[in-house]
């Protein structure tokens, strides 16, 4: 058992070790990619390429309520040439956000961030009835 959850420990960490950054552009309007698939640990960088932006994870630009995201983040407004925010997304599920500068969010600058868990091997192997038969290769 003290070895499997050693496997299991160096699973989840290996999984981490291969972060991933992504970049989302925001410029005329848009974020680009509008809808972005990432795995937990990885890192997006929004950067402004073009006017006066911000990233809003908080409460819905639109219709005023909150996104309801797994966790929050948010950024102040940024010339073009900057990078507006660089978040690490560690907790798994939908995030969604718009630009809350002006009327841009209602020009559809949105954008959704997907986070696929990373522990579902992990929580495979833990539930299998034969874990404790587990052997390193």
């Amino acid at each position: 058992m003290k070895n499997t959850l050693l496997i299991l420990v160096a699973m989840f960490i290996g999984a981490f070790a291969n972060a991933t950054a992504h970049n989302v552009d925001a410029n005329n309007y848009s974020f680009t990619p509008q809808v972005l698939s990432i795995n937990q640990g990885d890192t997006v960088v929004w950067v402004n390429t073009g006017g006066f932006h911000n990233v809003n994870g908080v409460t819905n630009t639109i219709t005023g309520m909150p996104f309801n995201n797994p966790e929050s983040f948010t950024s102040s407004p940024v010339n073009a040439g900057n990078a507006i925010l660089t978040h690490v997304f560690n907790i798994p599920g939908t995030y969604n956000y718009d630009c809350s500068v002006g009327s841009h969010a209602a020009n559809g600058m949105t954008g959704t961030i997907i986070v696929n868990s990373m522990t579902t091997v992990v929580d495979v192997i833990v539930n299998s009835p034969d874990h404790n038969t587990l052997e390193t290769a």
